[in-house]
């Protein structure tokens, strides 16, 4: 009986093995993405918990606002986005933007920098003016897309910019 169980679990492992090695392809050319953008991004105090939705906003290469429900990454190529966290002056106490947590809703093959930890999303400048910061969304193909996140309580004086252009 018990070379039964020897082969049985040396047959076992052989093909555990060998289903594991095999998912260590390249990525299937259907299922790599040019899209490179952000449709969801929640601001949260805990990890668990479910957080503000942002308001996304994104312009083109022109800088004009793109509206519609459908927004594809050919309508804003060359632009930027930006994602405002505007919070009543009530919960001033009960979020701490200047150390907070953020989640974003990407496909599978998108990678977002710097990641997605706590951050300070107000980042005053030397008159205390809330002016963001910056994150890059690059695509399955290597595009990538730049994102204001900035954070301040209703009333507060903020620096309406848009994204420094790398060069």
């Amino acid at each position: 009986m018990k070379p039964l169980y020897k082969n049985l679990f040396f047959i076992l492992v052989t093909v555990a093995s060998l289903t594991g090695f095999s998912a260590c392809q390249k990525a299937d050319q259907d299922f790599i993405h040019d899209n490179n953008l952000i449709s969801d991004m929640r601001l949260k105090m805990n990890t668990s918990a479910e957080g503000i939705q942002g308001v996304i906003t994104e312009y083109n290469a022109a800088g004009e606002v793109v509206t519609g429900d459908e927004i594809t990454v050919k309508d804003v190529e060359g632009g930027y986005g930006r994602i405002e966290f505007i919070l009543k002056r009530s919960l001033i106490g009960a979020y701490d933007l200047e150390n907070c947590y953020l989640s974003a809703s990407l496909t599978y093959d998108e990678k977002i920098t710097p990641p997605l930890t706590r951050h300070n999303i107000t980042n005053r400048d030397a008159d205390g003016k809330a002016q963001g910061i910056e994150f890059t969304v690059t695509s399955g193909i290597g595009t990538t897309r730049r994102y204001l996140v900035i954070g301040y309580f209703e009333g507060e004086e903020i620096l309406v910019e848009q994204p420094e252009d790398e060069e």
